[in-house]
């Protein structure tokens, strides 16, 4: 149904508005079609109007550098005219075309023109929560984004690599505001760069439980590509604030693979050839489905990874804390030789997935682990040998400039 509405709104673009040029539109009132939020999005200009059934009205939105909030004015429309006048003392005229319930547009003297949607909802109240973008960015670029609303009006940003400043950044605050489908955001308060403005804005399309991942939100619009602000649209995912690990057990479903820059080199992972210049989603799924890889927490303190080896089932248990979704597994209880690991887990409102989110640092660690476990199974190295063990480390770091994973689990029966 919204893509019909969009298809209907470019068709309309094509051949034009419903237009009140003829005598017997001057005179039609078009107060009532006009009463609702209605909002407009473009590369450099959004703005909210939420219209009453006087003719007030109530601005928020930007315009490059200048922005403005809960601005009161008033609109008139008369013989196919409209006139938009606000309490800053600025007045906006033009001729006015409507397609009442779906959109509306102010054709301005020098030609320019501006289209209005109406917002049949408001998702102020949707946004709230903790989301992960699945695929493209908004704000960031290349990069795993977690972002989570409140309701106070305030935002956090999680993601390794930020489009503002080319940075990662943990729980980076920002204030927003939801109107209608458009999502104003103000980054005055984060650390940008030149050429970055501060505020931005996003129009939202939010579908519940669009399949079984759960709730979606689809977020569309400008944002810095190679120094250009291109128009983009992203996908998150609704996930939880809190993670419920305790009793459930998740066996590998796929994986995600972004951002991935490294060297031309063959590397060996329980038996599976990887190279960081052509890796893929596929090698996770050979890798990880070929070793029925699964995990059981059998308390909020324990990681349990079961895979199969040589036909062999190898059962190692980790310690974990965990804080918020950051989750650390202290594989270094096991076999002292190897290193603590951080990553970012998150679950779906039912616990039926679990999705485990290791940026490059956690990569380089989790599967330089599993290097050095593979190489004391085959006999390849001694674990006392400080040296040859930290030079795996450093080979492994020496292959991996950047890489974002996500690896999906979904969740299995324990059996007793």
């Amino acid at each position: 149904m919204k893509n019909l509405k969009f298809l209907m709104i470019a068709l309309v673009a094509m051949f034009g508005f419903i237009s009140c040029d003829k005598d017997d539109c001057n005179h039609y009132d078009h107060s009532t079609d006009l009463v609702g939020t209605w909002t407009c999005l473009t590369e450099n200009f959004a703005e909210s109007l939420v219209i009453n059934a006087d003719g007030s009205v109530v601005s928020t939105g930007y315009h490059g550098t200048k922005s403005w909030e809960d601005l009161g004015g008033n609109i008139v429309v008369e013989n196919g005219n409209v006139t938009l006048t606000f309490e800053d003392g600025n007045t906006f005229k033009g001729h006015f075309d409507i397609i009442p319930n779906m959109a509306f547009s102010i054709f301005k003297e020098d030609g320019s023109r501006l289209t209005f949607n109406y917002c049949a909802s408001d998702l102020s109240d949707e946004i709230v929560g903790m989301w992960v973008c699945t695929k493209g960015q908004s704000l960031e670029t290349n990069s795993m984004a977690i972002q989570r609303y409140t309701e106070n009006g305030k935002t956090y940003l999680t993601t390794e690599k930020s489009a503002a400043t080319g940075n990662s950044v943990v729980n980076e605050e920002a204030e927003y505001k939801v109107i209608g489908d458009l999502m104003f955001i103000n980054l005055s308060g984060r650390n940008l760069v030149d050429g970055i403005e501060s505020y931005a804005a996003v129009r939202l399309m939010y579908v519940p439980n669009t399949n079984s991942l759960g709730d979606m939100m689809f977020m569309s619009g400008y944002a810095p590509v190679n120094g250009e602000l291109e128009e983009t649209t992203s996908s998150w995912l609704r996930v939880k604030q809190s993670l419920n690990l305790a009793g459930n057990a998740y066996a590998y479903n796929t994986a995600y693979v972004t951002n991935v820059k490294g060297k031309d080199e063959d590397f060996n992972i329980l038996g599976h050839n990887f190279n960081m210049a052509n890796i893929a989603n596929g090698n996770f799924d050979m890798l990880f489905r070929s070793e029925l890889f699964c995990v059981i927490f059998p308390n909020a303190n324990t990681i349990k990874q079961i895979y199969r080896s040589n036909g062999q089932d190898v059962m190692i248990d980790i310690p974990i804390s965990v804080e918020g979704n950051k989750v650390t597994l202290d594989m270094s209880a096991s076999i002292p030789v190897l290193r603590k690991v951080d990553m970012y887990m998150f679950q779906d409102a039912d616990d039926t997935q679990l999705h485990m989110y290791m940026p490059t640092q956690s990569f380089i660690n989790y599967f330089a682990n599993l290097e050095v476990v593979t190489m004391m199974v085959e006999g390849k190295i001694d674990p006392t040998d400080a040296a040859a063990v930290a030079k795996v480390y450093a080979d492994m770091e020496a292959r991996v400039e950047s890489i974002n994973v996500s690896f999906v689990m979904k969740a299995i029966e324990l059996v007793e």
